[in-house]
C-alpha cells in the first residue's frame, strides 16, 4: 500500500518594518518560496517584525495593504488587498478586575480552564469591553480545579473599569493575513507575481514593509496552475491562409484546429466565434477524420454548417456545439472557411470599388 503524506500549515511571509539601525549583513539564507494556486482562495499570512526580529504590535499601524501585480506589472482584479489581524481565541462571560490609571497590570478571569489550548498565550494582545486598546498578556494561569483561567495583562497607564460578562478577543501580535479570491487568478497563466506591502504609521506617514533584510520593497510569489482541474481554454486565430481554385475563386481558412485531446473527459463538441468586418460572402465549418493533415484531408470534406452573410458592420457569428462524432467514427480536425461571392454575381466589373470586407478573428473552444 502506498502511503502519501499531506501537510496543513499557513502560507506565511516574513516582513520587516522599523529598520532604523538595521545591519544589512543579516541576510536571509533559507527563504521559502511563496506559492499560490489557481482554482482556490489563497490565504497568505504575514509575520511582521522589527529589526530585532520582534513581532510588532499591528494596532500601531493602519491601512495595511498588499499590492499584487502580474508579470507585466498590472494589478490583480481586486488588489490592493486589506490585511486583517489574526485572532486565535475569543471568550465570553469574562470578569475584568478594576485598576487605577497608575497601575500597569490587571487580571482577567475567563470561566473555563482549557482556554489556553484555544490560543491565549503570553505576549499576545487582548482587546475587549472596558479595556482601552489592546493590552499584552504577561502571564496565563489555567486552573483545572476551579475551571477558570486567569490572564495577567500589562498596558500603558490607563484606568480599567471592573466588569463581568465581558467578551474579549486575542489578537496575535505581528500576524495578519489576506485572501486572494480565486476569481482574481482564474484567467492567469503560470508566472511569477510581484507583491509589496504598505501601511500608515502613528505619524500618518505611508511606509513600506520590506520583503527582505536588504530593504527590498517587493517580493515574488510563484503562481501555479497545475494543482486543480483546468477549464479548456479558447484559442484565437487571426492569421489565415488563402487558396485559389481552378475557377479563380479564393477560399480563405483558419489552420487545422484539433478537436481530439488527451483529456480525462474527451471533447464532445466544438464552438467557433467568427468576427466579420463589413463582410459579404459565405462562411462554413468543415471537418476531417484524418489523423495527419495533408492537402487531401480537406478534399470533399463535409461542411458541418454553412451560412451566407452581407453585413456592413463588425459582427460576431457563433457556430456552437458542432459534434466531433462522424459517420465513420470521430472528426480529428476542423477549420473555418469563407469565400467571397463570384465577381459576376455582384457585377464588380461594372463596379470595381466593391469591397467584400474580411474575417478578422476566429475564436475556437471545445466542450
Amino acid at each position: 500500500m502506498q502511503k502519501v503524506q499531506s501537510y496543513l500549515y499557513p502560507n506565511r511571509v516574513i516582513l520587516l518594518a522599523d529598520l532604523a539601525g538595521f545591519t544589512v549583513e543579516n541576510r536571509t539564507v533559507y527563504a521559502r518560496t511563496i506559492k499560490i494556486y489557481q482554482g482556490i482562495d489563497n490565504v497568505i499570512q504575514f509575520d511582521i517584525q522589527n529589526a530585532d526580529q520582534k513581532h510588532i504590535d499591528l494596532t500601531t499601524l493602519t491601512n495595511l495593504k498588499v499590492n499584487i501585480m502580474d508579470a507585466g506589472g498590472k494589478a490583480l482584479a481586486t488588489s490592493p488587498y486589506n490585511m486583517s489581524l489574526l485572532t486565535s481565541a475569543t471568550a465570553t462571560g469574562v470578569t475584568v478586575n478594576a485598576t487605577s490609571g497608575k497601575s500597569t497590570t490587571t487580571t482577567i478571569t475567563i470561566p473555563t480552564a482549557n482556554i489556553l489550548g484555544n490560543g491565549f498565550a503570553v505576549n499576545y494582545l487582548i482587546s475587549g469591553t472596558n479595556i482601552s486598546g489592546p493590552v499584552t498578556v504577561s502571564a496565563v494561569n489555567a486552573d483545572i480545579d476551579s475551571a477558570t483561567t486567569t490572564l495577567t495583562v500589562t498596558f500603558a497607564s490607563q484606568t480599567v473599569a471592573g466588569a463581568t460578562g465581558v467578551s474579549i478577543s486575542n489578537v496575535i501580535k505581528g500576524l495578519a493575513k489576506i485572501t486572494i479570491p480565486y476569481a482574481d487568478t482564474a484567467s492567469l497563466s503560470a508566472q511569477y507575481l510581484t507583491y509589496s506591502v504598505t501601511a500608515t504609521d502613528n505619524s500618518g506617514n505611508t511606509i513600506i514593509l520590506y520583503a527582505d533584510s536588504q530593504f527590498g520593497g517587493s517580493g515574488k510569489i510563484q503562481f501555479l496552475t497545475n494543482a486543480t482541474p483546468q477549464a479548456r481554454k479558447s484559442i484565437t486565430y487571426d492569421s489565415f491562409v488563402g487558396e485559389i481554385n481552378f475557377m479563380g475563386n479564393v477560399t480563405q481558412h483558419t489552420p487545422a484546429i484539433p478537436c481530439k485531446f488527451y483529456e480525462a473527459q474527451p471533447t464532445q463538441s466544438m464552438n467557433f466565434s467568427v468576427v466579420l468586418n463589413g463582410f459579404i460572402g459565405k462562411v462554413w465549418v468543415e471537418a476531417t477524420e484524418d489523423m495527419t493533415i495533408a492537402v487531401s484531408s480537406w478534399t470533399n470534406a463535409p461542411q458541418l454548417v454553412t451560412a451566407t452573410y452581407n453585413t456592413a458592420t463588425t459582427t460576431t457569428i457563433p457556430f456552437n456545439n458542432l459534434s466531433v462524432t462522424s459517420t465513420g467514427g470521430q472528426y480529428n480536425y476542423m477549420r473555418v472557411c469563407w469565400q467571397y461571392p463570384d465577381v459576376w454575381q455582384y457585377g464588380s466589373q461594372q463596379n470595381p470599388t466593391l469591397v467584400y470586407g474580411a474575417v478578422t478573428k476566429v475564436v475556437a473552444s471545445s466542450n
